[in-house]
């Protein structure tokens, strides 16, 4: 009687130490697992191409003389005068005067990067300087329009502007000197829409002495 109880026991006690060492290699085993190592992060892009720079713009052709007219700088020198009938800025039609305005016209159908020509109109001392101001920028606006509608230059290529007495080459103490002092000059102000050293460096210079 005593050994068939014995004999259970014994199985059950096998059994149960079985089932524990099964449940420690199963813990030693999740216990020694290696982590999965760390999934590394993408690469940095490539730095975009460097830029081209543009081109640089050609320079601008050369202004050609034409006819009698030299162009020295960005100044347009004419041969003689433009003659305007006395204290009026009616523009008198002699052959001088139609030949240098031609000439002028000429010049910017030429020079077509020429585009801006500043018409300086000028006077002498005599009168006053309100009548003077006045005379000078209606003799320019007289020019400006002869070149427009007489010499086929586009309007807005042209800028006329009169300063008087205010900017004499001599003094205003004889007749010669006055007759120089009335001028008309001819500045190129723009080429290919860009200002000119002549615009730039624009002031009034000291009077004559």
């Amino acid at each position: 009687m005593s050994k068939k109880v014995i004999f259970p026991l014994m199985a059950v006690f096998a059994l149960s130490v079985g089932v524990g060492s099964l449940g420690c290699q199963a813990e030693a085993k999740i216990g020694n697992a290696e982590p999965k190592a760390a999934t590394p992060p993408p690469p940095e892009p490539p730095p975009p191409p460097a830029s081209t720079p543009a081109p640089e713009p050609p320079p601008p052709a050369p202004i050609k003389s034409t006819g009698k007219a030299k162009v020295e700088g960005d100044t347009i020198k004419i041969p003689g005068k433009i003659h305007f009938k006395v204290n009026s800025a009616v523009i008198e039609e002699d052959k001088e005067t139609k030949e240098i305005l031609q000439t002028v016209a000429d010049v910017l159908k030429e020079n077509t990067q020429i585009t801006k020509l500043h018409i300086e109109g000028h006077t002498d001392a005599d009168g006053g300087h309100d009548h003077n101001q006045k005379l000078s920028q209606d003799r320019a606006d007289a020019v400006a329009k002869w070149l427009t509608e007489k010499g086929g230059v586009d309007k807005g290529r042209l800028d006329p502007k009169g300063w008087g007495e205010e900017r004499p080459l001599a003094k205003n103490d004889t007749p010669a000197n006055k007759e120089t002092n009335r001028r008309v000059e001819f500045k190129i102000w723009e080429i290919n829409g860009k200002p000119t050293d002549a615009q730039k460096n624009d002031a009034a210079p000291p009077a004559a002495k």
